[in-house]
């Protein structure tokens, strides 16, 4: 379903029908009823820089996050193993063309891609050692290691298994 950021469209949010709605351009609202005028709803931050919203219903109040509401009611149920992604990496960016699902790697992939990975940031190893193209060893999985670090383990294996040898002999 394409969606065009000119065309504003309101649904209903799943288990809050007649309650609130959330929009195509990631905006949560609560519709008029006896009690509650209605209007737009606060979104603050998570810790993680998500966007989030409580909803409030028979006496109880649940806290849901914006972009997996939106990808609800415009994607459809979210699939069994599957995660919801931000295609540009900005999680405040929670409009349903923005919003697409995938898997825990697609999604993985994707912070890398965007430079929000914890790991991706990081340009020198624990010990110190830049993450340059000379002193970096890429394993089968994707993992960066450190050519000095690993240098340093190898050698000191090495000289472990060579004296407990030699107190064999």
């Amino acid at each position: 379903m394409q969606f065009s950021a000119d065309d504003e469209i309101w649904l209903p949010i799943l288990g809050y029908e007649g309650l609130y709605e959330v929009s195509n351009l990631g905006q949560v609202r609560s519709l008029p009823r006896p009690h509650a005028k209605g209007g737009p709803l606060a979104m603050p931050p998570d810790s993680h820089g998500r966007l989030h919203v409580t909803l409030y219903k028979a006496g109880s109040h649940k806290v849901l996050q914006v972009h997996r509401l939106v990808a609800n009611a415009f994607h459809g149920p979210l699939p069994p193993g599957m995660e919801t992604r931000h295609l540009d990496g900005n999680p405040v960016n929670n409009a349903a063309a923005n919003l697409t699902y995938g898997t825990r790697g697609e999604n993985q992939r994707d912070s890398v891609r965007d430079g929000t990975h914890n790991g991706a940031r990081k340009t020198h190893c624990p010990a110190g050692h830049p993450y340059d193209d000379e002193n970096t060893y890429v394993d089968r999985v994707g993992n960066r290691h450190c050519r000095i670090c690993r240098r340093k383990q190898w050698q000191a294996s090495y000289y472990r298994r060579r004296a407990i040898r030699g107190r064999h002999l």
